[in-house]
């Protein structure tokens, strides 16, 4: 039955499907139950309410506790028309946005690409409730903000039409600081990266923008965009993380914007062209 047909649809996925959400954490993760094995399994569930092939795609939500760690994530899925198996991206929001304003709308382009899209609100979201994990004082690229990312990544391994060997992350402003400490702490699970107006600095202790430490675990191809004349996130950050990629060999660009701001890179069709070429140069599609 089409989702078309079922306004919502509800799958449980327990630990055995969704085990590896938490393997890139270190040693701040909870460790898994050592239970015998006739323990019941703990599951999350995700109900997707209306059509990802719709305009606006379908919304979805999950809930549920694994490894001890409790999720409670809100986000959209948008699909281009088939069965697949497709390429997809995970897409993450700035300060104050939300996966229905930013995210949503850079998802409506990369679906004509042929692209999947998920996108989940994170703690630094603005008009949508908190979530978990994570709280306010855990904005950007915090421990909680990966697992929220990675979540979204992990559910598009049951929708059955992903091809998992093909995903790309992509983000603006603290978005971008998630992709970065997204593809850092789990450098296998994605083909290919980009963000705006994003970058590191040197030591990121509880800080929402990722360090220069961090950065160096990246192995994806990284493609970076930032204005000039950005005066909420200085393009020195960018220059930082450039030079981190290049030190280590992995295949990256930055483009500058001359005279644009913070914003102005964000949606960019100038940008956006560039990254669809950046993909497909490194075989998302």
């Amino acid at each position: 039955m089409s989702s078309s047909q079922l306004p919502v649809v509800r799958f449980l996925f327990v630990l055995l499907v969704l085990g590896g959400l938490l393997s890139g954490c270190g040693d701040k993760t909870p460790a898994a139950s050592t239970g015998p094995s006739s323990q019941p399994l703990p599951a999350a569930v995700f109900d997707l309410q209306g059509d990802p092939e719709a305009s606006q795609g379908a919304t979805w939500t999950y809930k549920g506790t694994l490894q001890g760690v409790v999720f409670d994530l809100q986000g959209v899925l948008l699909k281009t028309t088939g069965s697949g198996p497709f390429p997809a991206v995970v897409i993450s929001h700035g300060a104050g946005g939300n996966a229905l304003g930013y995210s949503r709308a850079i998802a409506i382009e990369m679906r004509r690409w042929g692209l999947v899209c998920i996108a989940t609100n994170y703690t630094h979201a603005g008009g949508v409730p908190l979530g978990a994990p994570g709280t306010l004082s855990e904005p950007g690229a915090s421990q909680a903000n990966v697992l929220r990312a990675h979540a979204a990544r992990e559910i598009l391994r049951t929708l059955g039409y992903v091809d998992m060997t093909r995903v790309a992350a992509h983000g603006h402003s603290m978005g971008a600081f998630v992709t970065t400490a997204l593809v850092a702490v789990y450098p296998d699970d994605f083909r290919v990266a980009s963000h705006t107006a994003g970058g590191v600095i040197a030591a990121s202790v509880g800080a929402a923008t990722p360090s220069e430490t961090q950065a160096r675990a990246i192995r994806a191809p990284y493609q970076l965009h930032h204005g000039d004349a950005d005066l909420v996130v200085p393009i020195a950050q960018d220059q930082r993380l450039d030079a981190i990629l290049q030190a280590n060999a992995v295949p990256h660009e930055l483009q500058v914007y001359p005279g644009a701001a913070h914003n102005d890179v964000a949606q960019s069709q100038t940008v956006l062209a560039r990254v669809r070429s950046w993909y497909m140069t490194h075989g998302l599609f």
